[in-house]
C-alpha cells in the first residue's frame, strides 16, 4: 500500500499534457519510466546488503557513507534533505492552491501563504504520531484511495465530455473551443515529455524504510514490481483517455479541460487529500534520516521523545521559512527537485553498488547497463532543469516588467 501512495505522483494530472508534447508515441515513455524507476529501486535495496563486515545498511544517507566514507553520507544527506523539503514544499503549495480554488467557489478569498501554513501543520500532524514508516499504515490507505478516485474521475469524464467536432456538450450548453488535432509522434516534445515522465515515478530515496518496513522484506521485488505494474496501468489509461478527448487542447492539470461539475470538484478535493496524505511519508523519513544520524536511541526514551519532536516540528518550519522568505518559492522548490533528483534516484545508487560490490566483480555487461542508465537519467534530468531554470528566467522578467 506504502509502495502505491509513494510511487504514484501528483504528476499524475499531467500525463495527457504529455502526451500532447510528443504524440501517442509519447505512451511508451510510461513504460520505459516504471521500468527505470523498478531498477533503480532494486539497485538502491541491493546496497543496503552490500555492507561491509556484513550486517544490513539502515537508511540512504547510510548507503552513500558506506560506499564513499564521511564526505558520501554528508553530500547525500544534503541531497536528500533539500530533495524532501522541495517535496513537501510542492505538495503544500498544490494543496493551498486546491483549497483556494475550491474556496473561491463559494465566494471565501484566504492568502496562500496562510493556506500554505495550515496544509503544511496538518502534513506534520502524523509525523509527530508515528515513529516509523510502519505506523503510517491508515495515511497510506487513504493516499491510495484518493489517488484511486481521482483516477477513475479523470477517466469517466474525459469519457463523458470530450470534444468532438469542435464541440464539448455539458448538459442543454455547448462550448465551442475549436477543433482538436491528435499527432502519433511529435520528435520536438520527447526530451521534455520523457523527463516528465521519469519523475511521474517518486519516492526513490524512502525505498530501503520501506522494504526494511516489511514483515516479508524477501518479497519486496515482487510487491513493488506489482505496484508499478498497477500505477503504469492507470498512468496509461489517464494519459490516452485524456489526450484523446482533448488533443491539442489538453492542459495541465488535466481538470482544467472539465467543466465545472461536481466530479471535478470531487477530483480536487481528492488530490489535495493525496497530496495531505503523501507528504507525511516524506517529513517521516527525512526525521528518520536525521534521527538515525544524531542515534537519538541511545539517549533514553524521554529525551529520545523530545528529540523527535524537536526535529519534526523543526522540519515543518524549515518549509515554512523557506517559503516566507524566497521569491517565486514554487519555481525555486522546483529547481531544487530538478538538481537534488537525478543525484539521489541515479547516481547515488547507482555509484554506491559499483563501489560497494566492486566493478572487477560485476559482469562487463551488467557494468555497461548501469553507466548506459547513469547517463540516460542525468541526460533526461537535464531537459527537467533547463526547463523549470527557463520559468524562473520567465518570472523574474514579468515580476520587473510589472515594476
Amino acid at each position: 500500500m506504502m509502495c502505491r501512495c509513494v510511487t504514484i505522483g501528483v504528476g499524475s494530472l499531467q500525463l495527457s499534457y504529455t502526451l500532447r508534447q510528443s504524440g501517442w508515441a509519447g505512451l511508451s515513455f510510461v513504460l520505459i519510466a516504471g521500468a527505470v524507476s523498478f531498477i533503480t529501486a532494486i539497485i538502491t535495496v541491493r546496497c543496503t546488503y552490500l555492507k561491509p563486515g556484513g550486517g544490513k545498511i539502515g537508511g540512504f544517507h547510510e548507503i552513500g557513507y558506506e560506499a564513499f566514507g564521511k564526505p558520501g553520507y554528508y553530500v547525500v544527506a544534503a541531497f536528500n534533505m533539500l530533495n524532501i523539503i522541495g517535496s513537501v514544499g510542492i505538495y503544500a503549495i498544490l494543496s493551498a492552491s486546491n483549497i483556494s480554488n475550491m474556496l473561491a467557489r463559494v465566494n471565501v478569498h484566504l492568502g496562500s501563504r496562510f493556506l500554505m501554513f495550515i496544509t503544511t501543520a496538518v502534513m506534520c500532524i502524523p509525523t509527530l504520531i508515528a515513529r516509523t514508516l510502519g505506523e503510517t499504515f491508515l495515511v497510506s490507505l487513504i493516499g491510495t484511495a484518493t489517488s484511486v478516485i481521482v483516477t477513475l474521475t479523470v477517466i469517466v469524464m474525459a469519457i463523458i465530455y470530450p470534444i468532438r467536432n469542435g464541440e464539448m456538450h455539458v448538459g442543454s450548453n455547448v462550448a465551442h473551443p475549436g477543433p482538436i488535432h491528435h499527432f502519433a509522434a511529435l520528435p520536438g516534445g520527447f526530451a521534455v515529455s520523457l523527463s516528465t515522465m521519469s519523475f511521474a515515478y517518486v519516492g526513490s530515496t524512502i525505498i530501503p524504510h520501506l522494504e526494511s518496513g516489511m514483515r516479508r522484506p524477501e518479497r519486496f521485488s515482487w510487491v513493488l514490481g506489482s505496484a508499478l505494474f498497477a500505477i503504469a496501468s492507470v498512468y496509461l489509461v489517464m494519459a490516452s483517455t485524456g489526450y484523446s478527448a482533448y488533443g491539442d487542447r489538453t492542459l495541465s492539470p488535466i481538470t482544467l479541460n472539465f467543466p465545472k461539475t461536481w466530479p471535478t470538484l470531487l477530483a480536487d478535493i481528492c488530490i489535495t487529500i493525496h497530496v495531505l496524505f503523501a507528504g507525511p511519508l516524506f517529513l517521516v523519513q527525512m526525521a528518520l534520516e536525521i534521527e538515525s544520524g544524531l542515534d537519538i536511541a541511545s539517549k533514553g526514551k524521554r529525551a529520545e521523545a523530545v528529540w523527535r519532536l524537536c526535529i519534526r516540528i523543526g522540519a515543518a518550519l524549515v518549509i515554512l521559512g523557506m517559503a516566507e522568505a524566497l521569491p517565486f518559492f514554487e519555481d525555486v522548490i522546483s529547481l531544487v527537485s530538478a538538481l537534488t533528483n537525478p543525484v539521489l534516484v541515479y547516481l547515488t545508487p547507482i555509484a554506491s553498488y559499483i563501489k560497494l560490490t566492486g566493478w572487477r566483480d560485476i559482469p562487463m555487461r551488467s557494468l555497461v547497463g548501469l553507466l548506459l542508465l547513469l547517463i540516460f537519467g542525468l541526460v533526461v534530468s537535464a531537459f527537467g532543469l533547463v526547463e523549470t531554470i527557463q520559468a524562473i528566467v520567465g518570472d523574474f522578467r514579468n515580476d520587473k516588467s510589472r515594476s
